[in-house]
């Protein structure tokens, strides 16, 4: 090699550390506008109850400190450890799930939290975490030895089998589909809180990683078809949910009860006009605009940072997942890719999902707004999350820089 000249695994290092630090000022961006947000939003409903005023903001913060201790500890295990324990992290995850059932506090006639002294955890974000970690494992191994991704080809051959007796139906299709065995029951407990909003979200993201993983486009237009029919199946056939969706369709028809929470919604996105009405200046947080520091943050800061805040807000999020998925078509394996996609869309499809409700163009859901919606577990889980991605990424640096030092070694030997 010439002697100045940069090697193809050398330009990649540099542009996996460049995605590393936009990524870095990505998520301190957000986690900066999330807690002047959650300060804005909560101040004068703490000082109605009689709170401490910064009640909240201070709660965020220390939910922040403690992210930040399991950022370092996931950025600082090798990401193959987080795997093997995935089935660990998952039964956890499901005992605590089964525990809401037995000791869970109901809010808005959902159980999905389980009180710990002054603090509440919420197993069911918790879940989407060791979810994503049980599918990249499992879905890797059968990648490595080079086996065709296919869902309904499968399917079709395990009939062939069993029908010629040479193999159980059933004991093939819980092997083949293993990646989705841990959170397709995770998500069956969630939905019975009910939660069925966060429920899709757990079983998503695993199913997503089939379509990265090299799934025949034909199959992935079947699966979709087939999702959203039975998205449908669920809504309707469930009183609650059906509401939901003729909401969805005419909010202002219902702008007293059902339609309220969407209609104060658009009314607070709406009049914050191209700059807002100016920070810590908007009125609907003044109890017109109902769970304004959770599921609708972003209409308080759309209220008081306008279009131009909003727009910026979105830029962030779609920055994110270009960075994510660049840096996981850089890794130098097949698990990582997989771990830091689904991570990556994660954060990402939650986002614009929760934005979507928000301005009344999706139904409304008990999804946060990552880094910017109040809530301890969620904050803790994104930073669990950015701290996966952020260690897969440089484990794979540090590999390919070994590499590097060796070839180097030996030529120069």
């Amino acid at each position: 090699m010439p002697f100045g000249s940069s090697s193809p695994d050398h330009n990649r290092i540099e542009q996996q550390r460049k995605g590393l630090r936009i990524l870095f000022i990505i998520v301190a961006i957000l986690i900066l506008i999330g807690l002047l947000n959650v300060y804005s939003s909560t101040l004068y409903m703490n000082v109605e109850a009689g709170d401490n005023p910064y009640g909240y903001f201070i709660k965020q913060s220390v939910y922040l400190v403690l992210g930040s201790v399991f950022f370092q500890i996931m950025r600082k295990n090798k990401p193959e450890l987080w795997g093997k324990l995935s089935g660990i992290l998952s039964i956890g995850t499901i005992v605590l799930l089964l525990l809401v059932f037995v000791a869970g506090r109901t809010v808005n006639g959902a159980t999905r939290w389980i009180a710990l002294g002054p603090i509440s955890i919420q197993p069911s974000e918790i879940a989407k975490l060791p979810a994503i970690l049980w599918a990249a494992r499992y879905l890797a191994v059968k990648m490595d030895v080079g086996k065709k991704i296919t869902v309904f080809a499968e399917i079709h051959a395990m009939f062939q089998q069993s029908k010629n007796g040479k193999s159980s139906f059933v004991t093939q299709f819980l092997s083949y589909f293993k990646p989705l065995f841990m959170p397709l029951l995770m998500a069956l407990l969630v939905i019975k809180q009910p939660d069925m909003g966060t429920a899709v979200m757990i079983l998503t993201f695993p199913a997503m990683m089939y379509i990265l993983a090299g799934m025949p486009f034909l199959e992935i237009i079947y699966a979709g078809t087939l999702s959203i029919g039975a998205f449908l199946i669920l809504a309707l056939t469930s009183a609650y949910r059906k509401a939901r969706l003729v909401v969805l369709w005419d909010p202002f028809s219902r702008a007293s009860d059902l339609g309220y929470q969407t209609v104060q919604s658009l009314i607070a996105v709406g009049s914050g006009g191209i700059l807002g009405q100016g920070a810590g200046q908007g009125f609907s947080k003044f109890f017109y605009l109902p769970e304004q520091h959770t599921d609708f943050a972003f209409a308080v800061f759309c209220q008081e940072w306008g279009l131009i805040g909003a727009l910026f807000l979105l830029f962030l999020f779609i920055g994110f997942l270009y960075i994510g998925l660049r840096l996981a078509s850089q890794v130098n394996n097949t698990y990582r890719m997989l771990l830091i996609s689904g991570l990556t869309l994660l954060i990402g499809t939650q986002a614009f999902i929760n934005m979507a409700m928000v301005i009344g163009c999706f139904p409304v859901t008990g999804i946060p707004l990552p880094f910017i919606s109040y809530g301890g577990t969620s904050l803790v889980i994104n930073l669990m999350a950015v701290g996966l991605i952020v260690g897969a990424v440089e484990y794979s640096m540090k590999e390919e820089e070994q590499k590097q030092r060796i070839i180097l070694n030996d030529i120069n030997y």
